[in-house]
């Protein structure tokens, strides 16, 4: 099958099938097509092949085997992420089969590739003082401090993935005193309903009126930026930058603050609080949006080693 087979499907696949099929979120497309890319960079920097020459009949068993070996030895990619690119390899092979039932070989093959062994480890969740910490370094006098607490109160409170508290909008907010809850949207589109403290709904409501003035469109996103006058959706980088900014500020007082700090110890942190609570895994589970309960008791684990 020739190159712009190849990369017809490519494009139907990314521009096509995982937005409008899938429903897929940008984030996770981008790391889909990254996948692909560094798939590409894998075939030309160890078979010699350009873009003009990459086929189908360069992808077999023996390919994808060295290609996350490939990761992991020459781009020091840990294991685990190693396995994500091999999922999303493998999900491109299924759509590709299905679009051609000449590729169904294609497919299977790959298919049989294993995934690498992950070592177990425990989360790296942030100490309940470096999250109150945390909390706390933004302060409470300015407009940005006012959006920066409210946006780490409410990853850790609702222990969100940074995605899916940027895609809240409006109308996934309840604030109602004793019944605040967040509608998140996780993986493949799933919700989940999660209860959020009085605390983070005043300050979500402080947040709205400085922030969503008057009557303001319930699909309107929840955080946002501005560029040219215009509101503009925030990123994941957008997030880290201005918790790494604040972790330095709060260090020099909690010295449990590590290094680099990323917005899923938030998530870690409110999974192990609830935990240590007497919470039982399968309500942590729904809470999280895990599908696998074995994904939640790395937890139990995590908290059985520091004991």
């Amino acid at each position: 099958m020739p190159s712009d087979d190849f990369f017809r499907l490519v494009r139907a696949w990314l521009t096509v099938y995982l937005p409008r099929s899938r429903r897929l979120s940008p984030h996770t497309i981008r790391s889909y097509k990254t996948t692909l890319a560094t798939l590409l960079t894998y075939l030309r920097e160890t078979r010699g092949l350009d873009l003009t020459s990459v086929s189908f009949e360069a992808i077999d068993h023996a390919t994808i085997r060295g290609f996350t070996k490939w990761l992991m030895d020459s781009r020091h990619v840990s294991p685990a992420s190693a396995n994500q690119r091999l999922a999303a390899i493998k999900s491109f092979l299924a759509f590709c089969a299905a679009e051609d039932p000449a590729l169904v070989a294609v497919w299977l093959d790959i298919k049989q590739v294993r995934p690498a062994r992950v070592p177990a480890h425990a989360p790296d969740a942030l100490s309940m003082p470096a999250v109150e910490a945390l909390i706390s370094a933004p302060g409470q006098h300015t407009r940005q401090g006012l959006r920066d607490t409210t946006i780490i109160l409410l990853l850790f409170d609702a222990a969100a993935r940074v995605q899916e508290a940027l895609d809240s909008t409006l109308a996934d907010l309840d604030t109602t005193r004793g019944h605040g809850r967040v509608l998140l949207t996780g993986k493949g589109r799933k919700t989940r309903t999660i209860p959020i403290m009085d605390k983070t709904g005043r300050h979500l409501d402080q947040y709205l009126n400085a922030f969503h003035p008057g009557t303001p469109n319930p699909g309107a996103l929840l955080f946002y930026t501005v560029r040219a006058g215009l509101h503009q959706p925030m990123s994941q980088d957008n997030i880290n930058y201005l918790l790494n900014k604040y972790a330095t500020a709060a260090r020099p007082d909690c010295p449990d603050i590590p290094q680099r700090v990323h917005a899923h110890q938030l998530r870690h942190a409110r999974a192990m609080q609830m935990l240590r609570a007497g919470v039982p895994l399968p309500h942590i589970k729904e809470f999280l949006g895990h599908v696998n309960i074995t994904t939640t008791s790395v937890y139990a684990t995590a908290d059985n080693q520091m004991v």
